[in-house]
């Protein structure tokens, strides 16, 4: 809950700084947005003695808060979780990246872009009081469609690898979100 006010604070700052033209129809300023969807993910665990791969469709949330310098490059922070249930537990597996947005037509509010990021990616089971977070390294890249000023269509390839107590965790996802920007 801590960190969700620290968040909260950045935001409430940042939007009253005069200097970063936030919410004024131009991309270029502060940036805060986020999505749902869908995908598919892949895991693999692995010990010693054995591995076990199982295929998941999973629900998508994604979180996305930064800076653009231009129209046209995002510079920003986002999470991206994949939520799935397995014997009465959900689990996650999530992105915390670092990342940029590139779009390829800065004379329009609509139009195609990638982007890509490199990230802390975490395995939890979030309502589980008895389980812990394992943490390891992601990436995610991906590409869209902003088909409306402010949304947009996504796909998003994303892969976490996360070595804890001498098993290992491997995950490849796709995954496909409705995205909304405000800027």
């Amino acid at each position: 809950m801590k960190k969700f006010y620290e968040i909260i604070f950045v935001v409430v700052f940042i939007l009253t700084c005069n200097n970063v033209f936030a919410f004024d129809g131009e991309r270029k300023g502060f940036i805060l947005g986020g999505g749902i969807g869908g995908g598919f993910l892949s895991n693999t665990v692995s010990a010693s003695s054995f591995s076990l791969t199982e295929s998941e469709g999973v629900f998508a949330t994604n979180f996305k808060i930064g800076y653009a310098p231009s129209n046209t490059l995002e510079i920003y922070y986002i999470s991206k979780v994949s939520w799935w249930g397995e014997s009465d537990v959900i689990f996650t597996v999530g992105l915390s990246a670092v990342a940029v947005t590139y779009y390829f037509n800065d004379t329009s509010e609509t139009g195609w872009f990638a982007s890509g990021g490199v990230a802390l990616s975490s395995l939890d089971a979030p309502f589980e009081e008895d389980l812990s977070a394992d943490y390891g390294f992601g990436l995610f890249g991906g590409g869209g469609y902003e088909f409306a000023a402010h949304w947009s269509v996504e796909v998003d390839l994303l892969y976490s690898t996360i070595k804890e107590s001498g098993a290992d965790f491997d995950s490849f996802g796709v995954l496909l979100s409705i995205n909304f920007l405000a800027f």
